[in-house]
């Protein structure tokens, strides 16, 4: 994976801009932060491992379920939805979005942000 921080960047700004995202992170398969465009009060470490753990266990449901190749999981609280999807073989990415975004507009700019992403970082 090459990395290309100033793209990436871009690509997480871009996400700022969208209704209801209250935060994004790219983060590398093991759990550890790549970038991010984070809420100061948000712990990076905190978000990278549980993304990574996320898409673990939902690759595993997925497979053991018999569902397909894995393209994102979504976990819904009380105060919101966080929801991860994998970007190539070695990062996920992962958006923080508030109770009352509109959820097909969020899903279609995390999906159009892992294609941008997978681009990068596969140069």
């Amino acid at each position: 994976m090459t990395f290309r921080a100033d793209e990436v960047e871009q690509v997480l700004k871009r996400l700022e801009g969208v209704p209801g995202i209250e935060g994004s992170a790219l983060v590398s398969a093991d759990g550890f932060m790549l970038a991010s465009s984070l809420p100061p009060e948000m712990s990076e470490d905190r978000i990278a491992a549980m993304g990574a753990a996320m898409v673990s266990v939902a690759e595993r449901v997925n497979r053991e379920l018999n569902r397909g190749k894995f393209e994102m999981t979504i976990i819904s609280g009380s105060d919101g939805y966080t929801l991860a999807t994998d970007v190539g073989l070695e990062a996920i990415l992962i958006v923080l979005a508030s109770k009352n975004a509109k959820l097909g507009l969020v899903f279609y700019e995390v999906r159009r942000a892992a294609e941008d992403l997978m681009k990068i970082l596969s140069r």
